[in-house]
């Protein structure tokens, strides 16, 4: 019982600290698609959305490559930086990004050209209200096109080396429920 309540301290402690960022990457991005740069052979993956893969199709639109194409135009040509907050099961550091004060992250699902994933919910709503992008019609989330076309990642990294902190996953989870609510 004592360990159930250091855990609950544990977590509520966690969760009233703002997370700081792990790493910091900067300079010229490529849009690998629209949720993954590549700066400086970095490989980096926008947190709390998810963008149609390259090749995905919604309807008569290609919205992978149209979901590309609005983060190219968001960034155009200019430097981005990076606050980059751990790694996922490919090794992308997971990362929030500007061009200046822009949050590229929020951008790409305000202008519906990305789902919401545990943040930006928000953004999300009034897009789906707007119509604008993938909510201008029907779509299948990305997240399932992948599971039906068992899409391969565009860079298969090696597994993270350190064991992830069974805490961090637990905040992250929380912060997930609580982020959908």
């Amino acid at each position: 019982m004592v360990i159930f309540f250091v855990l609950v301290a544990l977590l509520a402690a966690k969760l009233s600290q703002p997370k700081a960022p792990t790493q910091l990457l900067a300079g010229t991005a490529y849009v690998i698609d629209g949720d993954t740069l590549s700066i400086s052979g970095n490989h980096i993956r926008l947190q709390g959305i998810d963008a149609p893969e390259l090749d995905q199709s919604c309807g008569a639109n290609a919205c992978g490559k149209s979901a590309r194409q609005t983060l190219v135009q968001l960034i155009q040509g200019r430097p981005v930086r990076c606050d980059g907050y751990g790694h996922d099961k490919y090794n992308r550091s997971l990362a929030i990004c500007f061009i200046g004060p822009i949050n590229l992250n929020r951008a790409m699902v305000e202008a519906g050209q990305a789902i919401a994933y545990g943040d930006y919910r928000d953004v999300e709503l009034q897009a789906r209200r707007d119509k604008k992008g993938l909510w201008s019609g029907k779509f299948e989330t990305p997240q399932d096109w992948r599971r039906e076309h068992e899409q391969v990642p565009e860079v298969p990294g090696q597994q993270p080396t350190a064991a992830p902190d069974l805490i961090d996953q637990f905040v992250g989870w929380i912060r997930g429920l609580v982020g959908g609510l």
